[in-house]
């Protein structure tokens, strides 16, 4: 008997089994092979300061130190693997409007604590191989996670812990207060299940009725090379060039609405070029591109929430662009409400919606 299976293993998946198994819970996961997720893409950035209008990130020091937290605990007991590390970032503006619109909301907002050095055009402590025509600024407390060796450090600490399969409404059942689950010709049972399978969740049965809305978007990225661009710097104009060693750089990522699938296309290849081409004025060579689908959800926002029609049945997930930063504080604030020791907080649980439908 499990105390809880997760069904997922991306960031959310592996960030709860993490937090649940570290706290002495009894867990199993069940995954269709990482099939379509966003993580195994994702191109890592934490970032206090997203899109065009330059909003602060909702609740961003209050996820970050929970994230860094976690990630150096979990460092420290992986033979010092390194997850997350504090990174330098310029934000360089695309025209004179986005410009204007920063300089606004300098002036208006509290983006002082995210913002520093600013830079005009073709500034000298700019590398020239940067397309600096209209100055930007340093962003402080930016970071760069490094998803693909989390997740298979991951997938390695918990290999006797996984099975590969789709859950349906056909193999999960509920006896008593023990949930049932077919997979892989046997049946597991636990008294917990927790559904962190991302874009997915759009499709669950037994999701179906929380009304989650979905606003799914696939994403490509790509693996560059140039020896003519410094590796000091995450380069971003809602784009991001990544350094990630060795003279190579991950660039993420395109939006696109109407391609759910995640097979790389030419089309993203030539939106990635341009994107790239944007921001630095160098040669540089593709190794290689890749796809996924982002499960944001319409309001923008995470969401966490045992379904009130089925006890023991909780699921979490719209952690979009920004898993790596929310996971570790859903993770711990669903380990309190198992725990009996804290509510799900507030601004993520859907079950007051769910009674006011």
């Amino acid at each position: 008997m499990h105390d809880c299976i997760i069904i997922g293993a991306g960031i959310a998946g592996m960030v709860t089994a993490r937090a649940l198994h570290d706290a002495g819970y009894d867990i199993a996961i069940i995954d269709n092979a990482r099939k379509g997720s966003a993580s195994i893409i994702a191109a890592g950035l934490i970032n206090p300061i997203t899109g065009k209008r330059f909003e602060p990130s909702w609740r961003y020091d209050e996820f970050l130190l929970k994230a860094q937290q976690f990630y150096s605990e979990c460092e420290s007991r992986d033979d010092d693997q390194v997850y997350y590390r504090p990174f330098p970032m310029l934000r360089i503006f695309a025209d004179e409007k986005e410009y204007d619109t920063f300089q606004k909301k300098y002036t208006l907002e509290y983006l002082g604590r995210y913002v520093g050095e600013q830079f005009g055009p073709e500034h000298p402590s700019i590398h020239p191989s940067i397309k600096n025509n209209y100055g930007g600024f340093r962003t402080l407390n930016a970071g760069i996670f490094e998803y693909v060796n989390f997740l298979n450090s991951m997938s390695s600490k918990f290999s006797s812990f996984m099975l590969n399969g789709f859950i349906d409404k056909g193999n999960l059942s509920r006896t008593n207060d023990v949930w049932n689950v077919t997979i892989d010709n046997q049946v597991i049972h636990s008294r917990k299940v927790i559904f962190c399978d991302g874009w997915q969740g759009s499709k669950n049965p037994w999701l179906a009725d929380l009304g989650l809305r979905y606003d799914i978007v696939k994403g490509e990225s790509c693996i560059i090379r140039t020896k003519l661009l410094p590796e000091t710097d995450i380069i971003s104009r809602g784009f991001a060039i990544i350094p990630i060693g060795n003279q190579t750089f991950r660039c993420a990522a395109t939006f696109q609405w109407n391609e759910l699938h995640t097979i790389p296309t030419a089309f993203g290849a030539e939106r990635l070029h341009n994107r790239i081409s944007s921001l630095i004025d160098c040669e540089y060579e593709v190794l290689e591109q890749s796809a996924g689908l982002r499960p944001t959800m319409f309001e923008h926002k995470p969401f966490m929430v045992e379904h009130p029609k089925y006890p023991g049945l909780l699921a979490m997930g719209g952690l979009g662009t920004k898993g790596a930063l929310y996971a570790p504080y859903m993770a711990y604030n669903l380990l309190q409400y198992l725990s009996n020791v804290g509510e799900i907080d507030p601004e993520m649980n859907l079950l007051q919606a769910f009674h006011h439908k």
